[in-house]
């Protein structure tokens, strides 16, 4: 089921909007004539970076597929479906786009499509969204065998095939850490969860998709706390998609969930944000007075 409710800004101030069930698209923050910046679905606490990056600067957030909990859901068909609204919206580019965790895939196949299309994309912006392709090369059980490095080290031999073969079992069911819903005593609201939760077809779909290589601006932020394995890359796996310029953004939180939870890594966030924006901006002053 879509989520009903959207909480939004009026006047900068957090208000709560009833969405209809075949509105597409709804304005997080609905001032600013400058271009928009298109979120694919919302996010915990994203609002509060709304607020922060200005409220001359327009945030539309792209309302989840209508199929992306059934067993049919593709990411293809979502992106199609983005698509069509973005370039109802606005007909010409710079596009600037994103989405966080499993939503930033889908961000990322709709900015292929779009250039696909001989549009420009000025800025692509995925929040603590790792490459999937790039994480499941490394099993979890290798990664597991790495943080555990210290236990290791104080085993025997012999207690070793037995630990290995415990961890083996216990890692046949686990979820990746880079998806909601993962980290121990977090409590999250029965929307999010429905959204962003590990059993979505979304989720599933997100972890079997295989980047193709992108050559535009890639802003990437990511948590850098209790991360272990390939999650330790600097680049989250995307160093070898991206062929364009790439920049990270990196915020303190530990909890998947809550990287925009803090009012330093929102600060931080939105003052990176709102700088590429202006960047694009600045590069395209004539799309600007179109808007």
């Amino acid at each position: 089921m879509r989520r009903k409710f959207y909480t939004i800004l009026r006047e900068n101030a957090k208000s709560l909007a009833i969405v209809p069930e075949n509105t597409q698209m709804v304005a997080l923050q609905p001032a600013g004539e400058r271009l928009p910046f298109f979120m694919v679905d919302s996010y915990p606490y994203f609002i509060d970076v709304v607020r922060l990056t200005g409220t001359d600067q327009p945030v539309l957030s792209l309302i989840g597929y209508e199929e992306t909990r059934s067993e049919s859901y593709n990411i293809p068909d979502e992106a199609n479906a983005h698509l069509k609204t973005i370039l109802a919206h606005q007909p010409l580019g710079p596009y600037m786009l994103g989405g966080c965790s499993a939503s930033g895939i889908v961000a990322y196949e709709i900015a292929q499509r779009l250039r696909a299309l001989g549009h420009e994309v000025g800025l692509l912006v995925l929040f603590d969204t790792p490459n999937p392709y790039f994480m499941r090369e490394y099993s979890d059980f290798w990664m597991s065998v790495t943080s555990y490095r210290t236990d290791l080290s104080k085993m025997s031999w012999s207690e070793v095939p037995g630990w290995m073969a415990e961890k083996f079992r216990g890692l046949k069911d686990r979820k990746p850490r880079w998806l909601p819903g993962t980290s121990n005593g977090s409590t999250h609201t029965p929307s999010i969860m429905d959204q962003f939760g590990p059993t979505s077809p979304r989720v599933i779909a997100a972890r079997r998709y295989r980047p193709a290589p992108y050559p535009g601006r890639f802003l990437l932020v990511k948590r850098e706390r209790d991360l272990v394995g390939r999650y330790r890359d600097p680049n989250f796996g995307w160093g070898n998609s991206v062929q364009g310029v790439m920049e990270v953004c990196k915020v303190s939180a530990a909890d998947h969930l809550e990287i925009f939870k803090s009012e330093i890594d929102r600060s931080t966030v939105a003052q990176r944000l709102r700088k590429s924006i202006d960047e694009v901006i600045e590069h395209h002053p004539a799309a600007c007075l179109r808007a």
